[in-house]
């Protein structure tokens, strides 16, 4: 483990894209198409053409935030919207971003931080939709820490590569008045975040609700500190970013893309339908059961799931602005440029909007 000097500059995404071109295309995983040759022609009077979509995960399983896609593709959703969908499991929100902008991904499933930060360098990229507009991270605190303020000074874990995990870090901070520069953060994967708090080597670390269930259970005296969706109300989670001239030339199956992501977000925030959920998530995720049975509750109770669009102005003002203040952003790009809704309103505009 070692002590993060800097956050990983903004510059440094615009002068990995052409490294992570080469490298996407070798280490993608098999793609797994949601539906099959024989199913082409169905619904093709109705629907359309169909459509291939490279769909971009952030987090290899996933985590119970991200369901949606899988629920969709289970339920046989994107085969009747004629679209061959294939999931592209990624190791991070950064990796997501890049991929995106390389054109190796389509659709990108990760941080809206990623999507800021790729409008602050002016990438050719905007955010369509939020899978999940607020945090969905806990904050996870050894015994002896009781409130954000008794975490200056000390270790605080970090994946050290900017982005989501340094914002989750503020989240737990803000509240209290913390900066993230008031505490060390130790850069270390996230697989070791569990051992560094059951030694005491950090005192503190951010994990996504499923995983902020099974450490608490693992490891007796682990407190929750902070729900962040509650203490950062105004923070915007979730992105699904893509290229603008993919999308435009892909009108259609991005907009359809978006409508069964919409109905799909809608169905799972149903509790009558979590025994589904629960079946489907435990493929995806590999996750224990009852960490799935809370993070659903948790999401659920949080209406952190996306019923609309997902991208209100006030949140994405909010972020960049909190982003720019801790120096993850040189530029601070307005709405426009980090968002495009025409995709969206156009959907919402056949479907209907709902209540929040």
């Amino acid at each position: 483990m070692k002590k993060v000097p800097r956050l990983m500059s903004v510059r440094s995404l615009r002068l990995a894209i052409p490294l992570s071109a080469v490298l996407l295309v070798g280490v993608l995983p098999p793609l797994v198409s949601s539906a099959n040759a024989a199913s082409h022609k169905t619904h093709k009077a109705k629907i359309g053409k169909w459509a291939d979509v490279n769909v971009g995960i952030a987090l290899t399983p996933p985590k119970m935030v991200f369901l949606a896609p899988y629920i969709a593709q289970a339920r046989g959703l994107f085969r009747k919207a004629h679209l061959r969908v294939k999931f592209i499991g990624m190791p991070d929100g950064l990796e997501t971003e890049l991929g995106t902008v390389t054109g190796a991904i389509d659709l990108g499933f990760s941080s809206a931080t990623d999507g800021i930060s790729s409008a602050s360098v002016g990438t050719p990229l905007h955010t369509i939709w939020s899978y999940a507009p607020k945090l969905d991270t806990v904050c996870i605190a050894a015994p002896d820490i009781n409130s954000a303020t008794d975490l200056i000074g000390q270790n605080v874990a970090s994946t050290g590569t900017g982005g989501f995990s340094y914002t989750q870090v503020d989240a737990c901070l803000v509240k209290n008045g913390v900066k993230v520069s008031q505490v060390n953060l130790i850069n270390m994967k996230r697989s070791q975040f569990v051992g560094a708090l059951a030694s005491n080597q950090v005192k503190a670390a951010v994990f996504h609700v499923d995983d902020a269930y099974v450490v608490t259970h693992q490891v007796a005296g682990l407190k929750v500190l902070d729900n962040e969706y509650l203490s950062a109300p105004d923070w915007w989670y979730g992105g699904v970013a893509v290229l603008d001239s993919w999308a435009k030339s892909h009108k259609s199956a991005v907009e359809r893309f978006l409508t069964v992501m919409v109905q799909t977000d809608r169905w799972m925030s149903d509790p009558k339908h979590k025994p589904f959920v629960m079946k489907v998530a435990a493929k995806a995720t590999q996750e224990d059961p009852a960490a799935l049975s809370a993070a659903y509750d948790f999401i659920v109770k949080g209406h952190l799931w996306t019923l609309n669009d997902g991208m209100d102005p006030k949140s994405v003002l909010y972020t960049e602005a909190e982003m720019a203040k801790f120096g993850e952003i040189d530029r601070i790009p307005t709405y426009n440029q980090i968002v495009d809704t025409t995709y969206i309103n156009d959907v919402l505009k056949k479907i209907g909007r709902v209540a929040e």
